[in-house]
């Protein structure tokens, strides 16, 4: 049971179904993804709370841990606002509020409050027609990418498990090449690192693995969950380039060939977290729009 404000509790998976009852609200934005969350606690200090039948969330910072208070839901929307900005500065000494959604910053902006765009958080969603057509985009494009890689590796292999069913062990390994790849010393890959861990601990057959094997050597995978409206969520996506520079273009496409055998529309991969490289990568193919957040502080009317 999620108490009310201001009391707290740190989120577990028994906490899914309350969660999901606020959040099925608005559009699937993958901070408030329920496997997202609980994923991303790496530290075990996460807390979440109801005030007017809201979810709030003390979240820690993907790459710094500094926490910060966001919430979602649609019930007496500045009042919620002015407890949690008076909350978050007295508790976190920082004045407003972070990752909220853009329905609720449109309200809150004609109330007048000042809600600033936060890029870094905005979720890339595109459209999976599109991407499962990319073996046809023009030759200056992830499509020749991926037309090249059918061509020199005919005998690849695509399988699609569910979270139950494959080896924690070899999916481990393989994220572990893709970081030696990287700099080890990055807060963020160490801290995705654990957030993966975490992710073996959820029994969802919803939760699914797109697996690429080469000479039955896996090279690269990504893992999804099936939403509700037409939605997917992207929650990992990890290949060895030292195979094929066009992992990550064939991984996407047969990844939205399937996608799209299953009736969904439309794919969330997230945020770019302001990491230039990935904000470059997520650009390149195409997104159809952006769900956005915005940080909230009060003028000196409230």
């Amino acid at each position: 049971m999620i108490p009310e404000f201001p009391k707290f509790k740190k989120i577990e998976l028994s906490d899914r179904e309350e969660v999901e009852k606020i959040t099925s609200q608005f559009p699937p934005y993958s901070d408030f993804n329920f496997t997202s969350l609980w994923i991303w606690d790496i530290s075990n200090d996460m807390k979440i709370s109801q005030l007017h039948k809201n979810l709030v969330v003390v979240f820690n910072d993907y790459v710094s841990d500094r926490p910060f208070v966001s919430f979602i839901g649609k019930n007496k929307i500045p009042e919620t606002t002015l407890e949690l900005i008076n909350f978050s500065e007295k508790n976190y000494q920082t004045p407003s509020l972070e990752l909220i959604p853009e329905e609720i910053a449109n309200i809150l902006m004609k109330l007048g409050f000042t809600a600033t765009p936060d890029p870094a958080s905005h979720d890339y969603v595109y459209s999976i027609s599109h991407l499962a057509s990319m073996n046809t985009w023009p030759q200056n494009s992830s499509g020749k990418g991926v037309r090249r890689f059918v061509k020199n590796n005919s005998g690849y292999v695509i399988k699609q498990n569910s979270i139950l069913d494959i080896s924690k062990e070899e999916y481990l390994e393989m994220f572990e090449r893709w970081t030696k790849n990287k700099n080890i010393k990055d807060c963020f890959i160490l801290n995705e690192y654990r957030a993966f861990k975490r992710l073996f601990e959820i029994a969802d057959s919803n939760l699914k693995v797109i697996s690429l094997y080469i000479k039955n050597v896996l090279v690269g995978f990504t893992v999804y969950e099936i939403l509700k409206n037409d939605y997917a969520m992207s929650h990992f996506a990890k290949g060895d380039i030292s195979y094929n520079s066009s992992i990550y273009d064939i991984l996407n496409w047969e990844e939205a060939k399937i996608l799209k055998d299953q009736g969904v529309k439309y794919y969330n991969w997230e945020q770019d977290l302001g990491i230039h490289g990935l904000r470059i990568s997520k650009l390149k193919y195409k997104p159809g729009f952006l769900l956005k957040q915005f940080t909230i502080t009060k003028t000196s009317n409230h």
